[in-house]
């Protein structure tokens, strides 16, 4: 199924000028997209309600949309693309399983929107393609801030999001070339946003073409070495399960903890 991109601007030459480089980046990944209705929102400002907790650093989401998903503090123009009227006023029909959003600070600049879009899309691929190791790669990013500060976790050792820069930066370096996406990294530094969005720029710059992740055999390793948090992991679960029985129902943490399953 194909994705949907939708560029919201007044300004019809801005507007081509996006959709132009999110198709490129798109066509890059070819048939590896997921299969789901997966929309791609590209925004003109920066919407604070959807910002919310999620920090200045934060640059574009990827995220499942179930029947269930919480959408109140979207605004209404996004929310009206996932669900649509159907006959009747009174019927929405969902129309997306996938939801990519980019802010409009982020599309402002190609090489930015190219790394951010290519990253979020390697999410959906994730997702689609190996959905339990991503759910369970998202409860370690859920953990108290305490016990992320005191492991000292960083985005680079979560595996999915260490393969999803991986994917971002090699995407740019093929639309862009090696130096301009340097430089943009560079200049991302500079700006200092916060002291870890530095740290990550950092970390993706030491990137090359031949980077990569074993996202299961990370995945297992990560939780060995979370093995002492055992029971705030089984709680953050508990809270996905309700929020998204869709994707987290089944999932058991006793195998990535390297336990025995029963017969």
């Amino acid at each position: 199924m194909p994705v949907t991109l939708k560029v919201k601007s007044e300004d019809a030459a801005v507007k081509a000028n996006r959709e132009a480089t999110a198709k490129r980046v798109m066509d890059y990944f070819g048939s590896c997209l997921p299969p789901s209705r997966l929309l791609c929102f590209l925004d003109d400002g920066d919407s604070l309600e959807v910002r919310g907790e999620r920090g200045n650093a934060n640059r574009g989401i990827y995220g499942p949309i179930h029947d269930g998903t919480p959408l109140a503090d979207w605004p209404d123009y996004i929310q009206n693309c996932i669900y649509v009227e159907d006959y009747a006023p009174l019927y929405l029909r969902r129309v997306v399983d996938d939801l990519i959003y980019i802010y409009g600070s982020t599309c402002a600049n190609e090489v930015g929107l190219t790394m951010t879009l290519a990253h979020e899309l390697q999410h959906a691929i994730q997702h689609s393609n190996a959905r339990k190791v991503w759910a369970v790669n998202g409860l370690v990013t859920n953990l108290d801030r305490e016990i992320i500060n005191a492991e000292k976790l960083t985005w680079a050792d979560i595996p999915i999001e260490r393969e999803a820069r991986i994917v971002s930066r090699r995407v740019a370096v093929h639309l862009f070339g090696e130096q301009h996406v340097i430089q943009h990294i560079d200049q991302k530094i500079a700006e200092r946003v916060t002291e870890g969005d530095v740290a990550d720029w950092q970390f993706v710059r030491t990137l090359t073409a031949f980077s990569s992740v074993d996202l299961v055999g990370d995945t297992d390793a990560l939780f060995q070495r979370l093995k002492g948090f055992r029971s705030e992991l089984e709680a953050v679960l508990r809270s996905a399960r309700q929020d998204n029985p869709g994707d987290y129902s089944d999932i058991d943490l006793a195998s990535f903890f390297g336990e025995a399953q029963p017969l």
